[in-house]
């Protein structure tokens, strides 16, 4: 008997896998999940981007900040306080990926702690072009006292052609 219903239920081809009902069905679901997740993705990679050039900011910022406040009341320019922020002479990381111009002068007043700036924007992180996963990423560092807070970090992820509030 035992025998009888091997035989019986052997023969049955529904156990041999899967439809290609299922199999759609399944590629279905696959294909809608990369299309949502893609510009997820996308976007996070470039707030990471954005955040690197931020803390190259902060970093800079602080260093100039630093220099104004140790040459109390003479005009400190930004390009010496590249140095002291972990960059090269000329403004670059090491590795090359961001590249620092700032032209202007900060200066503090000793006996109010007032800061002062040369223009209004203090200096500018660009990514380097032969770094190419962040050659369109811009950060501006300005400085104006009549606004709250004075110094605002602004973010441009289109080679400059927008900058936003970071």
């Amino acid at each position: 008997m035992v025998m009888g219903l091997a035989r019986l239920f052997g023969n049955r081809q529904w156990n041999r896998g899967f439809t290609l009902i299922e199999l759609l069905i399944v590629i279905l679901i696959v294909g809608i999940l990369a299309a949502v997740a893609t510009p997820l993705y996308l976007g996070y990679i470039k707030d990471a981007k954005t955040a690197e050039a931020k803390a190259v900011a902060g970093s800079l910022w602080t260093a100039v900040q630093s220099n104004a406040i140790a040459s109390c009341d003479n005009a400190a320019p930004v390009s010496e306080a590249f140095p002291k922020a972990g960059l090269s002479k000329d403004g670059a990381t090491s590795p090359a990926r961001w590249t620092a111009t700032g032209t202007g002068t900060v200066t503090v007043n000793c006996a109010t702690g007032a800061i002062t700036t040369s223009a209004v924007t203090v200096f500018t992180v660009s990514g380097v072009a032969a770094a190419t996963d962040v050659s369109f990423i811009q950060v501006q560092m300005n400085y104006d006292s009549g606004k709250n807070p004075p110094s605002r970090l602004k973010c441009s992820t289109d080679s400059g052609g927008t900058f936003v509030d970071c």
